[in-house]
């Protein structure tokens, strides 16, 4: 479960074998969030609104890069390596 990325705190995570629809995991705290890499609406879970507001902008600004991390790491083609 590769970490890509830590924004404002919040880990956020792309697990190799996942489900679709695409998406990500987000942890901070005791909270956990599924947001999509599409849309970076919440699928599932939550984080405090502030964190929430981050991470979303963060993807927006980041769907490509987040996206073709997703495809390349189901297809085991993924070396590591975190978005900046």
């Amino acid at each position: 479960m590769p970490t890509i990325a830590i924004v404002d705190g919040v880990r956020i995570v792309l697990y190799p074998r996942d489900h679709l629809p695409p998406h990500l995991h987000a942890f901070f705290a005791e909270f956990e969030a599924k947001l999509s890499i599409a849309t970076g609406d919440t699928i599932e879970g939550g984080l405090p609104r502030d964190k929430a507001k981050a991470v979303r902008a963060w993807l927006l600004a980041h769907q490509g890069e987040v996206a073709h991390i997703w495809e390349e790491l189901r297809a085991g083609r993924f070396a590591g390596g975190m978005i900046e």
